[in-house]
């Protein structure tokens, strides 16, 4: 499990990157303007070169920390190396291809690779294409069908009325392709009454199946992104003590409730009076509970806010984050759910709950 700490520093070094991106891919843009002038056209230049130099410097200590370590294959051949590479010789290779200068830099639009490639975005898509390929490919072969029947019947409807446009099927595929994708350019439109119902089925029909393409790839997208938050939360619940003589059932049940939450130091995480509507679990870090005559630290695999949601009433003290931590939040309708699912759960819990009361009703005494 990555520590907070490392988890900012990779946040940082993504919105780095994100920005080192974003300059060199901005002066490449702003140089094909005719406004430019010379001298701001060579400022460009040279960002779009420093740009260059600092990627294909990445890309190599990138390759030697990889050989060091005996993993050079595993890195070139993992999305994160293809990118680094193709964005370190993407200016050489437009140099290389194009004889313009100016043309040249236009190979830095390769660098908006590292957009997605940073936020784990190709992985993802990759992933969810394989998982849905099967019924993307129907969606497609389906296409393919409709347009050339539609282009068909258009070339036998309109043909003698508009033999330029209409006067073969292979002319007629770009008026079906268009129509189809609900775009409608309007430079090819039918004129005769069957060819004018035909193009509304057929638009009709595109949007039944882009709208069947687009749900596919929701649907796929929402269980990917459910799977990865599932196989983290499990990660973390299984680092509490109190969750693991459980089993895999009861931990799976759990899972499906809890929401991890990263929290700073010095954060309240709840305060006295207020609420209570949710009880956390320590998976790291460290909190103190603010109550007479002295606070009480604790530490990860602990628990706070139970009581609140066990035995009713406002919260009895503010709790506050001592370092950074992660914490898991589990929801008072989703406690009553665990309850009749899990009743041995909720008994470890209102057990403890129990003996924190009676300790703290004998420390006010």
């Amino acid at each position: 499990m990555d520590s907070i700490p490392s988890r900012r520093w990779r946040r940082l070094s993504w919105l780095w990157s994100n920005a080192l991106t974003t300059a060199g891919v901005a002066a490449m843009v702003l140089g094909t303007s005719p406004d430019v002038d010379a001298r701001l056209d060579d400022l460009l230049g040279d960002v779009i070169l420093a740009v260059a130099a600092v990627l294909a410097l990445i890309f190599v200590v990138r390759l030697w920390t990889a050989v060091a370590q005996r993993r050079s294959h595993q890195y070139l051949a993992s999305s994160q190396g293809l990118v680094d590479f193709a964005c370190a010789v993407a200016l050489p290779f437009g140099w290389a291809l194009a004889p313009d200068p100016h043309d040249a830099r236009l190979f830095a639009l390769v660098w908006t690779l590292r957009y997605i490639s940073h936020a784990n975005g190709l992985t993802l898509f990759w992933r969810v294409m394989v998982r849905s390929r099967i019924a993307l490919l129907s969606i497609a072969g389906l296409f393919v069908v409709v347009t050339l029947t539609a282009a068909t019947l258009a070339h036998v409807f309109e043909r003698a009325a508009q033999p330029q446009a209409f006067g073969s099927i292979e002319r007629t595929l770009w008026w079906a392709i268009a129509t189809l994708t609900t775009t409608g350019y309007g430079d090819v439109v039918p004129t005769t009454i069957w060819g004018r119902l035909l193009a509304g089925w057929v638009m009709v029909g595109g949007i039944v199946m882009f709208a069947l393409h687009a749900g596919i790839i929701a649907t796929a997208f929402a269980e990917e992104l459910q799977r990865r938050h599932f196989l983290r939360t499990w990660e973390l619940v299984i680092s509490v003590p109190l969750f693991r003589d459980l089993g895999a059932a009861a931990v799976a049940d759990i899972v499906r409730l809890l929401q991890s939450r990263d929290v700073e130091a010095g954060a309240v995480v709840m305060r006295k009076g207020d609420p209570g509507d949710t009880m956390y679990f320590i998976v790291s870090g460290e909190a103190a509970v603010h109550i007479a005559p002295k606070p009480i630290v604790l530490g990860p695999g602990s628990f706070f806010g139970e009581m609140s949601l066990l035995f009713g009433g406002p919260r009895t003290a503010t709790v506050v984050a001592t370092k950074p931590s992660v914490l898991l939040v589990l929801d008072i309708a989703d406690l009553h759910d665990l309850a009749g699912r899990r009743p041995e759960f909720v008994n470890l819990i209102e057990t403890e709950a129990r003996l924190r009361r009676d300790r703290n009703d004998a420390t006010a005494g």
